[in-house]
């Protein structure tokens, strides 16, 4: 079945310190065709294949979410998206059966991806699902057009010894805490007050770089897993040395600073690591590192980590970016400060020349971080302050600062190249209408706000161009994409740091554009023109990140691949990966391909163009 429906999109362009230009807008109507899945059952007959789940005893029990609520027609249903939520207790590894279409000769490789998978412990549900311990999955497609299913928990040392004690022991960047502990501050009603150390749950992002594969945080070290058997390896991991902490925090506050994002901090930093010692501190990595290209050099793997000294006026956060080769050598890179600062940007570009870091006024609660009244994200709030711009040269030069910028906030970049003097960056987040509205919102906390099914409380996200003038700082504003709340943009990995016309994300339901309602379509938006091509899985269907699979003609077709996005079927409560043509949105995915559990609302994956699944398919 087929539902045709009519949306539109705008644009608006914002010159830097200024009010949008109504002369300046510009609207375009699309019909956008949403295909409906009707057969969900696969082909009969199918040989029997073994499937393994393991039930690690440690993870305990879980809230069952099989039970959720029929949506009707035209409104998803707010526990159809918290059941997207509900802990895996298994660990998998089998050969999927149940594959609907056709998988594309081209695509062969591996898919990883990360999220939360487990959402409370012992008898303590999680405060926020950030908080959610990390979960790996991954798809091996083999030459045959067979699929591999395999998952497994990112083991820190943190998550085994919760396991060990089926209980919270530590806090958690957005909320989560032991409700006792002993002692006089917790007979007072404070039992985490001083506390600062915060678990590290891997649960952001996965890159597999030089061999290496690596469960992400943004507020902690990354943890390396084994690419095939996704046995986590003991760690943390310094990435050949780049996070070794090369400085101590200047001052107690510069150290409760760092501990409370994670900046300089190790897992494993206030207790004892497996042989009984204090771990060594370390530097906080990103979760959104970017593989970058050009001419005449090999594929690099940009990353920043960050952490905090104090100097005389001040806090600063120092910004180590480095460029790895696939033999972990750091052949580029840049470090630099951003001066009187609370917090350490999410994710940033890169464009042929420049590092691209957005820098926003922020405050923080201070005094109930220090009680332990709550974690650092609900302590940090907007101001409507200008905005910095920092564009820091690759080849080592002094870095531009474009200061006075209206502010927006910026969450996920989606691409960032050079054109007439101008670096053009491409980004989806918050507006500014928004921000001074998070702005007027002080002690909300607004960074912790969303925990359960119910999105209305997430403002709306869109999806916005930036122009820096490099030789004037001039900066233009323009929403490239704004009816619905969308997320999560990619591009064809070929043209990264190249002009695009195209960006895929996932977003709501068009009739709930000024909602952020949760993800349930896959978008195509043509930059160029605003026209958009839309998939929408179903009214009880959530849709995750797509990661982008090059075609062979990829490096100059910009629509020659794949996408790949995992989608939860509550009517089911069964997931799916749905496999896109990039190239035409329109006719729905060319396979789907249906696993026999669900896996719980994801956030970031990488693919690699090698197999990292068993050797030969037991048909």
């Amino acid at each position: 079945m087929q539902l045709t429906m009519l949306a539109t999109s705008s644009r608006t362009c914002y010159l830097r310190g200024s009010k949008p230009h109504m002369a300046c807008s510009l609207r375009t109507s699309t019909p956008l065709r949403f295909l409906c899945p009707c057969d969900r059952h696969g082909p009969k007959g199918r040989r029997s294949v073994r499937t393994t789940a393991v039930a690690a005893p440690e993870l305990g029990s879980t809230v069952s979410g099989a039970e959720t609520a029929g949506g009707d027609s035209g409104k998803y249903q707010s526990s159809d998206f918290a059941a997207a939520f509900t802990s895996q207790p298994k660990e998998y590894d089998y050969w999927i059966t149940e594959i609907e279409g056709q998988v594309p000769e081209s695509l062969r490789g591996t898919l990883f991806r990360n999220g939360p998978g487990r959402f409370e412990r012992g008898k303590q549900k999680y405060a926020h699902v950030l908080d959610g311990d990390g979960y790996v999955a991954s798809f091996s497609f083999n030459q045959e057009g067979k699929v591999h299913f395999r998952s497994a928990y990112v083991r820190t040392s943190d998550l085994e010894k919760e396991a060990a004690a089926d209980a919270v022991l530590y806090r958690n960047a957005f909320g989560t805490a032991p409700k006792k502990r002993s002692g006089l501050l917790s007979a007072l009603g404070l039992p985490n007050a001083f506390d600062t150390y915060l678990k590290n749950p891997a649960n952001t992002n996965v890159v597999l770089w030089g061999d290496k594969l690596f469960a992400l945080y943004e507020a902690g070290q990354p943890w390396q897993m084994d690419h095939y058997t996704l046995k986590t390896h003991p760690g943390p991991e310094t990435l050949g040395d780049f996070l070794a902490s090369d400085t101590a925090p200047t001052n107690p506050l510069a150290k409760l600073w760092d501990q409370a994002f994670g900046n300089g901090q190790a897992d494993g930093q206030g207790p004892p690591n497996a042989e009984g010692k204090p771990a060594q501190p370390g530097k906080a990595c990103t979760a959104h590192p970017h593989v970058v290209h050009g001419e005449g050099m090999s594929d690099r793997l940009a990353v920043y980590s960050s952490n905090v000294q104090a100097k005389l006026g001040g806090l600063e956060v120092v910004i180590d970016v480095g460029e790895i080769d696939k033999r972990w050598q750091r052949v580029a890179g840049q470090q630099f400060s951003m001066q009187n600062t609370l917090f350490v940007p999410h994710d940033f570009a890169v464009s042929e020349s420049y590092y691209i870091f957005f820098y926003n006024d922020t405050t923080f609660e201070l005094a109930q971080f220090l009680l332990g009244r709550q974690g650092p994200a609900q302590c940090l709030n907007m101001t409507n302050g200008p905005m910095k711009i920092y564009l820091v040269p690759r080849n080592g030069d002094k870095p531009i600062v474009v200061d006075n910028v209206e502010p927006c906030f910026l969450i996920h970049f989606a691409n960032a190249y050079e054109e007439g003097g101008e670096v053009v960056v491409q980004a989806i987040g918050w507006g500014p209408e928004i921000v001074r509205d998070l702005a007027a919102m002080q002690g909300s906390g607004v960074f912790g706000t969303f925990s359960t099914g119910d999105y209305n409380k997430v403002p709306v996200t869109s999806l916005w161009s930036h122009r820096i003038n490099v030789r004037t700082s001039k900066v233009r504003r323009e929403c490239l994409f704004g009816d619905q709340r969308n997320d999560h943009p990619k591009v064809n990995p070929s043209f990264y740091s190249k002009p695009t016309r195209y960006v895929y994300v996932n977003a709501c339901m068009p009739e709930d554009g000024n909602v952020a309602n949760p993800p349930q379509a896959f978008i195509r938006v043509d930059v160029q023109t605003g026209e958009t091509q839309t998939w929408f899985p179903g009214i009880r269907c959530f849709c995750e990140e797509l990661v982008f699979v090059p075609g062979p003609k990829a490096a100059t077709e910009e629509t020659d691949g794949f996408l790949l996005g995992m989608v939860y079927d509550a009517a089911r409560h069964t997931s799916f990966l749905a496999i896109l043509d990039a190239a035409d949105f329109n006719k729905g995915p060319v396979a789907k391909l249906w696993l026999k559990h669900h896996v719980p609302h994801g956030l970031h994956g990488f693919f690699s163009t090698t197999y990292y699944g068993p050797s030969s398919h037991p048909c």
